[in-house]
């Protein structure tokens, strides 16, 4: 089983991705921890693309993260594909306060590497306008294209279909 979960920044991906890893015991990749771990440069992309290719050689998987850049590498061998998709003010409010968490307690992103930082400057406001710009309508293009035809999607837009996934992901 493959399951990929995307969604803007803030909509609880990472939180939902470690959940359905501990029911399946599936192997989960965090993309933002891996891409955190590079210098964000052409080489890097090429090296974020191969580990996801060898991360995607496995029987089960779950990846969390968006990174439309290379959605054609995830979509087409997804089986389950779970779309958080909540209001761009809440994802705001989240990616702030888990922001702020964070300079609090560096456990709080137990999935980000350990060299990642965050700073106040002029790419987190980029960041944050980016959440605030984030275009549904783009990612579900994206799925449309790249899907295979037998492939699920889950929309999940508050708590009660959240919680009535959760229940249909234990019986896998």
């Amino acid at each position: 089983m493959h399951i990929i979960v995307v969604g803007n920044s803030g909509t609880g991906k990472s939180t939902l991705s470690k959940k359905i890893a501990r029911i399946t015991d599936y192997p989960l990749l965090h993309l933002d921890s891996l891409w955190h771990t590079t210098d964000y440069s052409d080489n890097a992309k090429v090296w974020f693309d191969q580990q996801q290719k060898l991360f995607m050689n496995q029987k089960n998987w779950i990846i969390d993260g968006n990174y439309s850049r290379n959605m054609n590498l995830r979509v087409p061998q997804a089986d389950i594909i779970i779309w958080l998709k909540v209001s761009k003010l809440k994802s705001l409010f989240r990616v702030l306060k888990r922001s702020l968490l964070w300079r609090i307690d560096k456990g709080s992103r137990m999935e980000m590497p350990e060299q990642f930082s965050e700073h106040l400057d002029s790419d987190y406001f980029e960041f944050l306008k980016m959440i605030l710009s984030y275009d549904n309508e783009r990612l579900l293009g994206l799925i449309e294209k790249y899907k295979k035809d037998d492939a699920q999607v889950i929309i999940i837009t508050n708590s009660r279909s959240k919680r009535r996934f959760m229940k249909s992901i234990a019986k896998l």
